[in-house]
């Protein structure tokens, strides 16, 4: 597939006290804006489509819902930072602070794994991406005998993996990128595995409690928040991660609902270290944490999730969660009470 043949989903985000404009399939962003005292920054993603049939899909529409998302966190981001500014000072100080507002343009550009089996071609075609999506689907990440799915787990080894590439897993990326990792013989041991969820498929609202990697990673170490409703739609989960990765938090039914992978087993235990010791350093004599992240900190290159938090976007609440949770009853996935339960907690 040529990349005049690829879809790309744009929207441009302008903050603060601004609107924001959309362009979709590589249409000019460019033209939702002006401002000569805008600082203009970019944001360029690849999505990795697993699943091109509604309800789910098609790929258009969940690279849709991840760029809905990616703009509403960014813009929840820049409203809580705006609050830590003194509410003394004017507008034209601010702007005269931060060099005036920013404009941020994120962009999607799909690949067709499920149906093509196609990637990026070169690591250049690789490195011109800030980061890599992929997303859910209604396949399951232990069918390796499948060959798309065992060629899209090969290019999360060889390829992200090796490479480090910036990447979020939801839900059948979450269970692919674990699924990728082992040899999966019946001794288990230190490696990634996907299984079927043995208490049956989950659907609706569910409470994730972090654990103490969870809270230090997800909440930035800021919150003394211990758990966090998010909304699924699933029948398979990961059972065990390689020994390179670490989990982030589960529930009882399903104890890993979210990950984070480092380079190796040693990078990850640099990373445990490195954030005991801050954990334990005490406060200087001005009553701050001496807490500061140095060019050497160790950090994962990918964050994996089991729950879908693109479902929160006006897309994927009002047309794929509800559509998606409509065919899991369909197929007896879930039971009519619990479809009739998980619509009206929504």
């Amino acid at each position: 597939m040529t990349s005049k043949d690829r879809i790309i989903v744009t929207k441009t985000v302008l903050l603060p006290n601004s609107t924001s404009c959309s362009a979709d399939d590589g249409a000019d962003a460019s033209m939702c804006h002006s401002a000569d005292s805008s600082k203009s920054k970019s944001l360029n993603l690849m999505m990795i489509s697993c699943e091109e049939n509604p309800p789910y899909g098609p790929s258009k529409d969940t690279a849709i819902m991840f760029l809905e998302l990616l703009c509403q966190a960014y813009e929840r981001k820049c409203s809580l930072l705006s609050t830590t500014v003194s509410e003394s000072m004017s507008r034209e100080q601010q702007m005269a602070k931060n060099g005036g507002d920013t404009i941020l343009t994120i962009s999607i550009t799909v690949y067709h794994a499920q149906s093509n089996n196609d990637y990026p071609l070169t690591s250049s075609e690789w490195s011109s991406y800030d980061g890599v999506l992929i997303p859910g689907s209604l396949s399951a990440a232990y069918d390796t005998h499948i060959e798309w799915i065992e060629k899209l787990q090969s290019v999360i080894r060889n390829d992200i993996h090796k490479m480090r590439l910036k990447t979020m897993g939801v839900c059948f990326g979450h269970q692919c990128f674990a699924h990728a990792f082992g040899t999966h013989g019946e001794d288990g041991g230190r490696e990634g595995r996907a299984i079927k969820c043995p208490t049956g498929a989950k659907a609706g609202k569910i409470s994730l409690s972090f654990t103490q990697f969870g809270q230090l990673l997800l909440l930035d170490g800021n919150s003394d928040k211990c758990n966090m409703e998010m909304l699924y739609t699933h029948g398979d989960m990961v059972h065990s991660l390689p020994e390179f990765a670490i989990s982030l938090g589960g529930n009882a039914n399903v104890p890993i609902e979210a990950c984070a992978y480092f380079s190796s087993k040693e990078e990850k235990i640099l990373f445990q270290k490195q954030q005991q010791r801050q954990t334990t350093m005490p406060t200087n004599a001005n009553g701050d944490d001496n807490k500061t992240e140095t060019s050497t900190t160790v950090r994962p290159y990918a964050f994996t999730f089991q729950a879908h938090p693109e479902y929160i976007s006006p897309t994927g609440f009002n047309v794929n969660y509800l559509n998606t949770i409509k065919v899991m009853e369909d197929r007896g996935y879930i039971t009519q009470q619990l479809l009739e339960e998980v619509c009206e907690d929504a």
